[in-house]
């Protein structure tokens, strides 16, 4: 895999990550205070996750290629990382109306 693929690539997952952590922040609001105390320390892994992850997008624009696949898979196990704070998070969430 070349640098431009692995790039978009990583790109990728990087706004995955900031979307889960955008529906957890969207679900907190529409929620009642019960729902938004249960989400909170999901949330709270969810960004630590996520900077984490920008981190290590930043390692990799000042990288060599050799350290690209370690980058990579660091960032793969944050995605994977933050999916299951998301599906904890989601059991949380408020119900939605069912027409």
């Amino acid at each position: 895999m070349n640098e431009k693929t692995m790039k978009k690539q990583l790109q990728t997952e990087l706004e995955n990550l900031q979307s889960i952590v955008d529906e957890v922040k969207l679900q907190m609001h529409l929620g009642a205070k019960e729902a938004q105390d249960n989400i909170q320390p999901h949330l709270d892994e969810l960004e630590q996750e996520l900077r984490q992850a920008k981190e290590k997008w930043n390692q990799f624009e000042n990288s060599s290629e050799s350290a690209w696949k370690d980058i990579q898979n660091g960032l793969s196990l944050s995605l994977k990382s933050m999916q299951q704070a998301f599906e904890k998070a989601k059991k949380h969430f408020p119900e939605q109306d069912k027409k």
